[in-house]
Order: C-alpha cells, then sequence, then structure tokens
C-alpha cells in the first residue's frame, strides 16, 4: 500500500508541475531555479536533505532512462523505490514523493523537452 501511495503522489506532483510547465516556458530559466520556484516550504526540507547534486542527477536520470525507451511510468517506479529504501518517515516519504515528481518533471522539461510528451502519460 505504501508504494501505491508514493506511486500516487509522484503521479499527482508531475501532473501539476507539467502543467505549470506548460503554461510557463522553461527556455529561459535553469534547471534549479525552476524546480526551487516550485517546491512547497516541506519540500524545501526534503530538497535540503536530498540535496542539489541528488536532484540534478535524478533529473538527468529521468532523461536518460527516456532515451533508453524506457517510460516515464517505469522511472517514476524506480524513484518511487528509492524513496521507499532511503529510511525517510511516513511523512517525509509523502512529501519526497512530491518533490521527486517535480525533480522529473523539471529535469525532463529543462534537459530532454522533447520527451515533454511522455510526462503526460501519468495524468491521472
Amino acid at each position: 500500500m505504501r508504494k501505491k501511495n508514493i506511486y500516487q503522489n509522484l503521479t499527482i506532483s508531475i501532473t501539476v508541475i507539467l502543467n505549470l510547465l506548460l503554461s510557463n516556458p522553461a527556455q529561459a530559466e535553469s534547471f534549479d531555479n525552476l524546480l526551487k520556484s516550485s517546491l512547497t516550504p516541506a519540500e524545501v526540507k526534503i530538497h535540503n536533505i536530498m540535496g542539489d547534486k541528488q536532484a540534478l542527477e535524478t533529473a538527468r536520470n529521468a532523461c536518460s532512462s527516456l532515451q533508453k525507451g524506457n517510460s516515464i511510468q517505469e522511472f517514476s517506479t524506480q524513484a518511487a523505490i528509492s524513496l521507499l529504501q532511503s529510511g525517510l518517515t511516513q511523512e517525509q516519504l509523502q512529501t519526497a514523493a512530491l518533490y521527486t515528481g517535480k525533480v522529473i518533471a523539471t529535469g525532463v522539461t529543462s534537459f530532454c523537452p522533447e520527451y515533454k510528451s511522455k510526462l503526460q502519460e501519468l495524468q491521472l
């Protein structure tokens, strides 16, 4: 059940950030600025735990995964499994799932925009 909730939060987060990014073109802004401008205060705390380097790595890995032919759902599932193994509390896991969804969506928009349409596969 926890895995399903984490995955559902990733899905919701990707959908929300996708809608935000599609309504505001991202070409002029850096990944870091876009990501930080989309985070809630609770997600900022998770970002501070994870760090800029991990966020960038996750974002680039999402693009790499898509370039290899994997679906965004497959990558999101892997991300959810990683979160479950991270040792975070249940409350932190919920927030981390939303945060990770934003990292993935912002990364795809910033680093491999040709795959933005793949993000829509997760819309609810």
